[in-house]
Formats: structure tokens, C-alpha cells, sequence
């Protein structure tokens, strides 16, 4: 008989099983309420729970990876609570995956699983494997001020993602048609979330690394999720559809597309 407990012998292999469980959840959930982009809000979540396994299997438990769990769960939770909370006030289901069913028709229902859902915990199990690793081996940090600095970097990155969604949540909340968020955050990059995103998960890498030096290959996560958010699934197919707004081109003109500008223009 199979011991289904060996799946949930390390980090890395309770992740994916994790990831997988909840992820066929989700698709069933969408079949339910034909709306797929349900899945948005457990991108951040399904981090959440692969950090809160991992920790709850893992076997380096040092200071340092502890936080570097927390601070995963943390990202994931704020995600998943924004995303929650923007899917009840629109309604309806996002305009990709509208897209995605006209163009698969009929069959999408169980082309999602693949295309959408397994896909993305694919991703997702990919990129959480620095800290996995760290979480699966290891001790005391090999390099304690490199492992602050990492956090320091991810923390900064969260803050900076929270208060740039804090303030476009306000701006869509009195926005009129046509009317573009320019200032705050948005003033120095056109996608502040999206850097901040980016800076966080670079800085977990960054902290898991200084934990446990053996894992330094692991940098393909922080790079692949840098490559999605700014060429794939964030930047490039948002500004697709933004450009088409007035005023949008003058925008990113004067503003930086992705790490934000320093000091900005005085008129």
C-alpha cells in the first residue's frame, strides 16, 4: 500500500502536493461560479500555504528562515485579501479570461485546469522553491547580515505593493471614465505594485541564499517572477489595454515603465 506520507517528507514535496490540492479546489470552485479569475486571489494565497507547509515540515527552523516563511505568509495573505476584495466589488468575471473562454468556447471548462490552473501552480511551486529549500535543510544562517539585508529588501517591497494598491484602490474607488492615476507612487513608475512585487521576491531569494548558500541556483524564481510580472501577465498585458486611454501615451512619456524614478519633474 502507498505511504502517502512520503509526500509530505520535505518541503519541496509537501509544496507541490499543497499547491496541487488547493489549486484543483479553486478549479472546481470555477466551474461553479463560471468565473476562472477567481484564481487571482489565490496566486498570493497559494504562496501563503506552501510557506505555512513548509514551515510545518521543514527542518531548519533558525531565526532567519522562520522570518523568511512569515514573511511569504504575510505577502500572500495581503495578496489574496486585496484580490478578494477587488473580485466582489467588480462582479464579474477579468476581461483575460473573458478572452480565454470565447476563445476556447465549450471546451474551456476543462482546459482551464491545464491552461489557467496547473499552469499557474506550476509557477507558482517554482517560484517558491528558495524558500522550500531553505525551509528543508540547513541551520543557523551562513551569512546573518546578508539574510537581514534580503528581508529588509522583501519588507520593502511589500510595503511598497501595499501602499500602491491601498492608493489605487481609492483612486478606482471615485475614478471617472477616462480618468488615469498619475500621482503618488504612480508618479515615479507606471507599475509601483508591480516593482514592488519584484523587490520582494528578489529579497526573499537574497535572504534564503545568506540562510543556505547551497541553494544560490534557485535565482531562476526571483528572475522568472521579474520576467512575468514585467514581460508577461503584469506590465506588458496591462498596458496593452491601458494605451488605448486618452492621455495613457503622455503618461508613459514622462514616467518610468518599471523601477521608479527617483526624483520626479517639477513643472
Amino acid at each position: 500500500m502507498l505511504d502517502i506520507t512520503i509526500l509530505f517528507a520535505s518541503p519541496v514535496t509537501a509544496g507541490a502536493v499543497s499547491a496541487a490540492m488547493l489549486l484543483i479546489s479553486v478549479w472546481i470552485v470555477s466551474l461553479l461560479l463560471k468565473d476562472a479569475s477567481i484564481i487571482d486571489m489565490f496566486w498570493g494565497g497559494g504562496f501563503a500555504l506552501i510557506a505555512a507547509v513548509a514551515l510545518a515540515v521543514g527542518s531548519n527552523l533558525s531565526p532567519a528562515a522562520l522570518a523568511l516563511a512569515s514573511l511569504v505568509v504575510l505577502w500572500g495573505l495581503r495578496l489574496w485579501l486585496h484580490l478578494f476584495l477587488r473580485w466582489r466589488r467588480e462582479g464579474v468575471e477579468d476581461f483575460r479570461y473573458q478572452r480565454m473562454r470565447a476563445y476556447h468556447g465549450n471546451n474551456f471548462w476543462w482546459r482551464s485546469l491545464f491552461t489557467v490552473f496547473a499552469f499557474q501552480g506550476l509557477l507558482m511551486w517554482l517560484i517558491a522553491m528558495p524558500y522550500m529549500t531553505a525551509l528543508d535543510f540547513g541551520g543557523p544562517s551562513a551569512a546573518p547580515i546578508g539574510a537581514l539585508i534580503g528581508l529588509a529588501i522583501a519588507l520593502g517591497g511589500l510595503i511598497m505593493e501595499t501602499m500602491s494598491d491601498i492608493q489605487l484602490t481609492k483612486f478606482r474607488a471615485t475614478a471617472q471614465p477616462g480618468d488615469l492615476l498619475t500621482d503618488g507612487w504612480w508618479s515615479r513608475t507606471r507599475h509601483p505594485n508591480y516593482f514592488g512585487d519584484a523587490m520582494f521576491w528578489w529579497g526573499i531569494w537574497v535572504a534564503a541564499v545568506a540562510t543556505t548558500p547551497e541553494i544560490i541556483w534557485t535565482i531562476y524564481a526571483p528572475a522568472l517572477m521579474n520576467f512575468l510580472i514585467v514581460r508577461v501577465s503584469g506590465a506588458a498585458m496591462l498596458e496593452r489595454h491601458m494605451i488605448k486611454k486618452p492621455g495613457y501615451e503622455e503618461y508613459m512619456a514622462r514616467t518610468n515603465r518599471f523601477v521608479p524614478r527617483i526624483f520626479t519633474n517639477r513643472s
